[in-house]
């Protein structure tokens, strides 16, 4: 809608266009080039036989009744139900009108010409991709922050942003002796940490809120 069409056009170049009226009502031809282009992008999008699964960006365009319209960069449009739309709950999905957004294709529909796409597919997998680079990140010594999710007697499991939540053990709590952890720390408590060992093959991770400090 903003484009400048001076930016894309000179008097004398050529142009491919769809005759949409032949008179206006004021005697003009209406032609348009937008569709045009949609229609070339559709052809694309369509001749691939992985367009289901693909990761397009674009741009939140309008709030519907179910959902959000999503303006894609290869000129195309697509639906994203309003489950699909956060990781979240979501009030007003206004709030997303005007911000990139970038979705999963889960259905293809070529008779009708519509895509529907999950921003919260794209979502999930940026935050498992995120805990992985974590998990991989993790070794014996290092210090990080998390938080304390459960409180047991024999210790207290502490969430590292990584896919199994890591145990502190009660002798790992504090340099005082105590009797159960909740001496020292309540659920919720944002602690440091220091790793003490890392067991991929069972995903356990031993932490020590002790040798943190």
């Amino acid at each position: 809608p903003d484009l400048d069409p001076a930016s894309q056009y000179k008097v004398g170049d050529p142009i491919e266009v769809e005759v949409l009226k032949v008179n206006d009502g004021e005697g003009n031809v209406l032609l348009s080039r937008k569709n045009v282009e949609s229609q070339k992008a559709w052809e694309e999008f369509t001749a691939s036989a992985e367009s289901e699964g693909k990761v397009l960006e674009g741009t939140c365009k309008e709030a519907i009744k179910g959902g959000v319209i999503v303006s894609l960069a290869n000129g195309a449009s697509a639906f994203v139900p309003a489950s699909q739309v956060s990781t979240k709950y979501v009030a007003d999905l206004k709030e997303f009108v005007g911000k990139p957004m970038k979705i999963k294709v889960l259905e293809v529909d070529a008779k009708r010409r519509r895509i529907i796409g999950s921003a919260k597919a794209v979502l999930l997998a940026e935050a498992e991709a995120a805990k992985e680079a974590v998990w991989d990140s993790l070794t014996p010594g290092m210090k990080v922050m998390g938080t304390v999710r459960r409180i047991v007697d024999f210790g207290v499991f502490v969430d590292i942003g990584v896919h199994q939540d890591g145990l502190v053990h009660i002798s790992q709590v504090s340099d005082k002796f105590i009797k159960h952890p909740s001496e020292v720390v309540s659920v919720g408590d944002v602690v440091k940490v220091a790793v003490l060992e890392v067991d991929e093959a069972k995903k356990r991770i031993s932490l020590s809120m002790k040798q943190a400090k």
